[in-house]
């Protein structure tokens, strides 16, 4: 259909046309800018890539005076800023990547009529030159983008943000606009408030994103999930076009960039993270931007500014800490308005760092006030020598968390070399500082909260669409676009959870995962409950006890994989939980004793495909172990007839990637390493020396000095599991 072209009439399209070369405003736009020259303070809650920054750009140039965009990100910056340049439009920013000299440069022009928007941070208005630049030139709007970092309760805080308020009041610019693109009613609120804006005009363009297709993927371990996201590259939606993989740490970024340059070559993929130098993260960001690198790896510091509109999908490989910041991410696929793909891989302990860092970014009094008095005693000291000193303390990390935090009450000096000091004439209490640590707790518990939320959105059972504008407040009256639970389109597609009450089959199941995870008394991974709730008598029990405890076998239907996800659930619904480090041991928690008990229901239904019997997870066991119930190794008859004690299905998997390691390194056929009939030998005898090793039928001296230590190594890490 042919749009009617711009008149005299109405000059709003007419400048949109002239400026930007678009002949219509995108949804939501028209109405948020025809409030602001109206001279109303405005709201615009618009999703990712649909043209927010228009909304104070246009408005810029039909009034007279200056506008002020306050944005977080330098980059975010620069390219909008470039773009308005190339564009003719006299715009600038001001940040810490100029010079001094260059800041300098840039106020003058500002201060003598020759800018129309200036960008910057909002740490910028500490700056008392800055204020008295806008003091000296009218002000037409005052727009801050990314809105939601003003509000505790967002997923970006930045307390810096916060003094907004008191800027505007100032200021008094005659517009005021708030804008993001993730905002939860409380965080709405939270940001009018914020920013004082009574009687604000608010505009909800609307969460829905009709061209993204969501899905999300259990997976079993960190085996499974690299293997999903090499075929999702290699042979699935993700093999053409653009991708953006998030990851959750510097460490993961750099573990999935070298797997993928192993995969796809150095050309197509770039790393980006914070421990990169701004060079290394400039070049990343141009070799992605320009279209030579096809993948970016990257933590979630890539993505603000960055507008290539051909990205096909975005991959998770961790889930993310909050639902407003999954949505904003995946919201950078299809900025075209194409189809693209959101794929979300989640395995329960992507949660445990974030349960970690959220309660250690929010200290309990005791340990404030054991800071507080330790950094008394020494007069002085770094995070490191508190954490050594303090048990209440959790590691350097927590200690510095406290003591930032006490420098927002004026009680702790930075000392200039890494540590911390008293500030002179603070009180000797830590309750008279003024914490409130009332809302400390609050916080924690909203981030808790949104932590499951996001958990929640893994096995919903319903529609993925439907739940993301229902966390967002809005109604849900439009047909899915497209998801994996309305529109399964693959064979891995299984169906999630319905909290509402189970049946009592459904039940029992639960309780008698949670009888067997109580069995175990804490003192075993998840695999090894599970290959015990399944009847597995492989290796991997072997020594542990487990064979002999009452539960053993009491969910010999589902086998050990879908007992694995059965308990899984349980963690992810806080009927279990996981305990150590590098070797989790899973536990039941004081609300799953009183499900077990059966003093309360679990309040969910399980997946179909975890109930004994069913057809759905008959077809799941077919599709994940290629016609055999994966846990449970087929017993494979001997030279004599008779079937030969059967090996876990686990140690068979690692032991055939070990042989296929190996082969490829030696550029021989598998079976050269290991023949079949050796490798289910060592898989049933699970050697821990060399003497087993020798003792297992096929192996001798020559293979002890080629294969030995790393086949051992293997097996004792499966052991750990």
């Amino acid at each position: 259909m042919t749009r009617p072209a711009a008149t005299p009439d109405d000059p709003v399209r007419a400048a949109l046309r002239h400026h930007f070369g678009f002949e219509d405003f995108h949804k939501g736009q028209r109405a948020v800018i025809d409030d602001l020259l109206g001279g109303h303070p405005t709201v615009a809650v618009m999703p990712t890539g649909a043209g927010k920054s228009l909304c104070y750009q246009l408005p810029a140039l039909l009034l007279e005076g200056v506008t002020v965009v306050v944005s977080p990100l330098i980059a975010l910056m620069k390219d909008q800023v470039d773009g308005l340049q190339a564009r003719g439009i006299a715009a600038e920013f001001v940040n810490s990547s100029l010079s001094p000299e260059a800041q300098r440069q840039a106020l003058e022009r500002l201060v003598g009529g020759q800018t129309r928007l200036i960008y910057v941070a909002p740490e910028r208005f500490r700056s008392g030159a800055f204020l008295r630049a806008l003091d000296a030139v009218p002000l037409a709007l005052f727009a801050v983008d990314e809105a939601h970092c003003i509000s505790r309760w967002g997923h970006d805080f930045r307390p810096d943000y916060t003094r907004l308020g008191d800027v505007l009041e100032r200021l008094r610019p005659p517009r005021v606009l708030a804008c993001t693109a993730t905002a939860t009613p409380e965080v709405l609120e939270d940001m009018e408030r914020a920013l004082r804006l009574s009687g604000a005009r608010v505009h909800v363009a609307g969460f829905l994103r009709e061209n993204l297709y969501l899905e999300a993927r259990l997976c079993a371990n960190e085996r499974d999930r690299e293997r999903r996201v090499l075929t999702f590259l290699t042979q699935g939606a993700g093999r053409e076009g653009a991708v953006i993989l998030y990851a959750s740490t510097r460490k993961r970024v750099e573990r999935y960039a070298a797997t993928l340059w192993g995969a796809l070559g150095r050309r197509q993929v770039v790393a980006y993270h914070g421990g990169m130098s701004d060079a290394e993260r400039n070049t990343a960001q141009d070799e992605f931007m320009s279209g030579r690198a096809r993948v970016a790896v990257a933590t979630n510091a890539f993505g603000m500014g960055v507008d290539r509109s051909d990205v096909r999908a975005v991959v998770h490989v961790d889930l993310p800490r909050t639902l407003e910041g999954y949505y904003q991410e995946v919201g950078r696929a299809g900025r075209d308005r194409r189809p693209a793909r959101c794929l979300l891989l989640y395995n329960p302990n992507d949660t445990r760092v974030h349960e970690f860092l959220i309660d250690q970014s929010h200290p309990e009094p005791r340990a404030i006030q054991a800071v507080w008095n330790a950094l008394r005693a020494l007069g002085g000291a770094t995070p490191r020598d508190l954490a050594l000193r303090l048990p209440e303390i959790d590691g350097p990390g927590q200690a510095e968390t406290v003591l930032r935090h006490l420098t927002r009450y004026d009680a702790v000096q930075f000392d200039g070399m890494g540590g911390f000091r008293p500030a002179p004439g603070a009180p000797a209490n830590a309750a008279d500082l003024g914490v409130d640590f009332d809302d400390i707790a609050r916080h924690r518990a909203n981030e808790h909260d949104k932590l499951r939320q996001m958990k929640r959105f893994v096995h919903e059972g319903g529609c993925r669409h439907g739940y993301v504008l229902r966390y967002f407040g809005e109604q849900v009256d439009a047909t899915c676009p497209g998801c994996d639970r309305c529109h399964p389109d693959d064979e891995n597609a299984t169906p999630g959870i319905l909290f509402e009450p189970p049946t009592p089959a459904e039940a029992l199941v639960v309780r008698k995962a949670l009888a067997g995870v109580a069995r175990a008394e804490g003192r075993f991974g998840t695999r090894k409950v599970a290959a015990m709730l399944a009847g597995s008598r492989g290796a991997l029990l072997a020594r542990t006890g487990l064979a002999e405890l009452s539960t053993f076998g009491l969910l010999t239907d589902l086998g050990a994989d879908r007992c694995t996800e059965l308990i899984q659930l349980l963690v992810d619904q806080d009927l279990c939980q996981l305990t150590g480090d590098a070797y989790p041991l899973v536990r039941i928690s004081p609300k799953g004793w009183e499900v077990m008990q059966g003093r309360e229901e679990p309040g969910f239904r399980p997946p179909p495909h975890l109930m004994p019997g069913s057809v759905v997870g008959k077809r799941v066991d077919a599709l994940r172990g290629g016609g055999r119930q994966k846990g449970r190794a087929k017993a494979r008859p001997s030279a004599s007839g008779q079937p030969t004690a059967s090996a876990d299905g686990a140690v068979i998997e690692a032991l055939r990637a070990f042989r296929t390691a190996e082969a490829a390194r030696r550029e021989v056929p598998a079976f050269v390493v290991f023949s079949d009939r050796t490798l289910d030998a060592i898989a049933v005898g699970c050697p821990t020396d060399r003497n087993a090793f020798l003792a297992v039928h096929g192996l001798g001296p020559g293979k002890w000095e080629a294969f030995g230590e790393g086949l051992l190594a293997t097996l004792a890490a499966l052991a750990r599991d």
